[in-house]
């Protein structure tokens, strides 16, 4: 930088020195460069009345002479020019470009002459204005008090003393509190708007717990459920307990009982209640043998109110028997019925003895596969009727005394001539005026016709039409428990829809949701199926690093690096450059000023003691004498002192129940390793490096790197890897979604809504006029006073167009008129917007002073 020098005996001044002098200036404006326009000083508002003052403009500082009328907003633009000066020969050329500004309403939309560019500005409103405070200073600095809600700090933010907030402190991605050897505490808000509070070691998450915005809490252990606890109470998959008590139950040892009723009659209820605590479902208990056996040893079935028993059932009591009630009738009641009956593994009785019937009180002894032997050491005695077929023996069998009467009438066969007992007697006449016309619907023992058996027989299932003639084909499902075809798509999954009806959502779900309320919603539900089946979200592999990879795969080194606080080779050689090696150190010793320092820093210590009056000293940093390190050593256990060898510590560590170092350090895996032990063992047992780490994925539950890859989508790629091979997958993938598809809708227009016209001087009033534009049309609405114009009535100007709305490309106009009968009163204007114009001037003859309403409508 030159300075400027006169000293006296005159001096002759040269373009240099100009030249030199605005270098100087233009140095000073060079701190404000990257900044956006602001004010440096003045153009304080007070009122209408905006002071002067300077500004940063447009790359340049210039100087606002202020104004008395200001109409908020107010905008203070850019105004340059060039101006010409002689030069010799009488020549005139550019000789300076003035870098000034002005004010006004509007900015102007034409390009300026010196760069080529729209005018830059500063909007003044009354209550903000852009100043040197917060467009310079909180460019770079933070602030004490700026005029903004908030201020950004745009880069990492280190402080080595203690923050304090007096209010909230708000992160967008998280809170840490990191710890020694690679632990952290941090506390994040997912997508779905869950918030977490997780331990991880060395960037990865161990364990968790996760605030749920339905207010249900999880804990988590490297992705695995411990525990939940929601509005109905804490569930988790495993309790260690000695005793449990649960309202009036209490678990103890092996013994599950009663403890709250006081009474004889206290019990242990077992599916008294059915879903969710309802009674819309029934229960089964069941106990097995505990080696995972197919058919339980006991079974009560809550539909069907039946006990099956699995194994032996031995009734052992002194005397008590087995007593079968029926709760339902009494003894005088036939409908008193208990069966005790056996059946076949199909389920098909094959013997019964019981009450059967609901008419009668027979009690009956069954045997569909063979014969009922009663093998008793003496004789069977029966007392009452003995029927056989259901006829007294006594009806079907004769004594002997009536079989000697009946013998003595008996008709002996003789030659030639048939028996007596075939002739048509009057007994048989009797017989065959019983026999009668019977009903299949009303019994009786008469006969049928074939015409009532066919016409039965219409109301029967052909065994042949495989239930095809069913008539109700609803009511027959229904009574046999099964599903319909539609109501099975309805209950199951299909295999061919790849879990999409866990994920597809309803329109009555989706009906008056925004599209991010949708993709929210759908979101949940897919995050539900992956917590089912313990998946992990498609991308996140790609962010971890491989182990195999040795860090080749960390996207910026350099950013590593500095993270790691390391050098690089280039680096380092750098540092070393122009340093001397080993073989030309200096050999010899220089007692230089920071040995000296180190020397005085050198303290006397001591261990901390008693001294002879019994008051305790705290122990003190630096050297201590021989002597006191021998006497501290003397209260110390000898034998810990002197060390114990290889045998003498595996028989402390046995005594312990401990583990040598060498023993652990053979047996367990180092935490520093990352897994990398397990890899190395697999390997020395034959086993590639490859295929440990495939075994060591399939013990974790995981994916591999090339499988989150390949099957799975980047949550930060926004679908943009997800390969569409056809514009009808694309609106597959939309309709999944519930996106639109872009080509099948129109992109939303934009609209500037309704806006008052501006004035175009102080002269106009344009309160009553409007404009708005959607999309490429624009709308001028509402009226004007004739009177209210900026010049004559051949051109005045009645309003302008804001900024905001775009100018028609082509001139429009719009006619207004006021008809009378006489036509010498019949008077019209004119409102006119030329092409490429924000201005509405007016035509008019003999309508001044007249509210006039317009109508402009355009496309641009």
């Amino acid at each position: 930088m030159k300075e400027y020098v006169a000293e006296t005996g005159g001096r002759y001044t040269y373009s240099n020195d100009i030249l030199n002098l605005q270098e100087l200036t233009l140095s000073l404006s060079a701190i404000f460069d990257g900044c956006s326009d602001f004010i440096i000083s003045g153009c304080e508002t007070h009122g209408a009345r905006i002071s002067s003052g300077y500004v940063w403009l447009g790359g340049k500082v210039r100087r606002f002479e202020g104004v008395a009328d200001a109409v908020y907003p107010y905008y203070i633009y850019e105004v340059n020019s060039h101006e010409s000066v002689v030069y010799a020969n009488e020549v005139n050329k550019r000789g300076r470009t003035c870098y000034l500004c002005t004010g006004g309403r509007s900015i102007p939309d034409t390009t300026d002459a010196v760069t080529g560019r729209i005018p830059a500005f500063v909007e003044i409103t009354e209550e903000y204005a852009p100043r040197f405070i917060d467009k310079f200073f909180g460019r770079y600095a933070v602030l004490l008090d700026t005029p903004f809600a908030r201020q950004t700090v745009k880069k990492d933010l280190v402080l080595a003393g203690t923050f304090t907030g007096q209010k909230e402190i708000c992160s967008k991605t998280a809170v840490s509190v990191a710890g020694e050897n690679g632990y952290m505490l941090k506390g994040i808000v997912r997508a779905d708007g869950n918030a977490s509070l997780g331990a991880y070691l060395s960037g990865l998450l161990v364990n968790e717990i996760v605030i749920h915005t339905d207010g249900t809490f999880r804990f988590m252990k490297q992705g695995k459920e411990l525990a939940r606890i929601t509005e109905n109470g804490i569930s988790y998959g495993t309790s260690l307990s000695d005793t449990a008590r649960i309202g009036a139950l209490r678990i103890q040892g092996n013994d599950l009982f009663n403890t709250s009723d006081a009474t004889d009659d206290g019990c242990v209820r077992i599916n008294f209640y059915g879903l969710n605590g309802s009674t819309t479902k029934y229960r089964d208990f069941a106990v097995y043998d505990g080696k995972a056996c197919g058919v339980p040893i006991l079974k009560v079935i809550g539909k069907s109110a039946a006990v099956e028993v699995g194994g032996l059932l031995s009734v052992r009591s002194a005397g008590r028997g087995i007593d079968l009630c029926n709760t339902a009738y009494t003894k005088e009641d036939p409908k008193l019925t208990n069966l005790l009956s056996w059946r076949d593994s199909a389920g098909a009785a094959i013997a019964a003895t019981g009450f059967d019937m609901t008419d009668g009180f027979r009690f009956v002894v069954r045997n569909t596969l063979g014969d009922i032997v009663l093998l008793p050491s003496g004789s069977v005695d029966v007392v009452g009727t003995l029927k056989v077929n259901g006829k007294s023996i006594a009806e079907t069998y004769v004594n002997a005394v009536t079989y000697a009467e009946g013998m003595k009438g008996k008709v002996d066969k003789v030659a030639g001539k048939q028996l007596s007992t075939e002739d048509f007697t009057s007994e048989y006449k009797k017989k065959l005026d019983a026999i009668t016309t019977g009903s299949l619907t009303e019994g009786g023992t008469g006969y049928v016709t074939s015409a009532a058996v066919a016409e039965a027989l219409k109301m029967k299932l052909s065994a042949d039409g495989n239930l095809i003639d069913v008539m109700d084909k609803a009511a027959a499902r229904q009574n046999l428990d099964i599903y319909s075809k539609s109501e099975a798509g309805e209950v199951f999954l299909k295999i061919t829809e790849g879990l999409q009806e866990l994920v597809r959502l309803s329109p009555d779900e989706v009906n008056s949701l925004t599209a991010e309320q949708v993709m929210a919603l759908k979101a949940e539900k897919q995050a539900a199926v992956r917590e089912t089946l313990d998946a992990e979200k498609y991308g996140t592999g790609e962010l971890k690093l491989a182990k195999a990879s040795n860090l080749s795969d960390v996207q910026d080194k350099g950013k590593a690096r500095k993270n790691l606080g390391v050098y690089s080779i280039t680096e380092i050689d750098d540092l070393l450059a122009g340093k001397l090696s080993t073989e030309s150190a200096y050999q010899g010793v220089t007692f230089t000023a920071e040995l000296r320092d180190k020397l005085l820093n050198i303290r006397t210590g001591s261990f901390a003691y008693m001294d002879d009056d019994g008051k305790s000293h705290a122990q003190a940093e630096g050297y201590v004498m021989t002597s006191e390190v021998a006497k501290q050593l003397k209260l110390k256990a000898e034998r810990l002192m002197t060390g114990y060898n290889s045998s003498e510590q595996d028989t402390v560590a046995a005594n312990l129940n401990l583990y040598t170092k060498s023993v652990a350090d053979g047996r367990f895996a180092k935490v520093e390793s990352l897994f990398q032990d397990y890899i190395t063992y697999l390997v020395s047992q034959g086993k590639t490096t490859a295929q440990a780490q495939q075994l060591l994925r399939e013990k974790l539950n995981l994916l591999s790197k090339d499988e989150v890859v390949r099957d799975y989508l980047r949550k930060d790629a926004k679908l943009a890897d997800l390969v569409l091979s056809s514009t009808e997958a694309q609106r597959q993938v939309c309709r999944t979604l519930g996106a639109a598809f872009a080509t099948d809708y129109q992109p939303v227009l934009t609209d500037t809504g309704w806006l008052q016209m501006e004035n175009s001087g102080s002269g106009t009033d344009s309160r009553g006029l409007f404009v708005r534009q959607i999309g490429n049309i624009v709308s001028i609405q509402g009226y004007v006073n004739t009177a209210f114009r900026d010049g004559g009535n051949w051109g005045g100007v009645v309003a302008v167009l804001p900024n905001k709305v775009q100018p028609p490309k082509y001139s429009v106009r719009c006619a207004a008129a006021n008809w009378n009968d006489d036509h010498k009163y019949n008077r019209g204007t004119t409102f006119t917007i030329y092409g490429g114009s924000r201005k509405i001037q007016l035509y008019e003859s003999g309508m001044y002073n007249v509210n006039v309403e317009l109508n402009f409508t355009y496309f641009v």
